[in-house]
């Protein structure tokens, strides 16, 4: 079964479970999301448990570092 993303209402927080963190992205699915983890995206901040009690998130920064790094850093040799 495949889990939307989802936006939080009002505000994006600075960290971000599998859902938030795929939307925010620009993700369809969390399922798209994961699987670019490591490749594009970079792994969970935090990452511990197993199956169904699983917890990752993302630190919003990291995500952001990702999607324009020049606007994090303020540095164009970043890119």
């Amino acid at each position: 079964m495949t889990k939307p993303a989802s936006i939080p209402v009002g505000c994006w927080p600075a960290i971000l479970r599998d859902e938030h963190a795929a939307a925010y992205a620009g993700e369809k699915t969390v399922e798209a999301f994961l699987s670019r983890v490591g490749v594009i995206w970079p792994e969970p901040f935090i990452n511990s448990g197993i199956g169904k009690g699983r917890f990752r998130a993302w630190r919003k920064i990291d995500l952001d570092q990702v999607i324009n790094p020049v606007g994090v850093s303020g540095d164009p040799e970043a890119l």
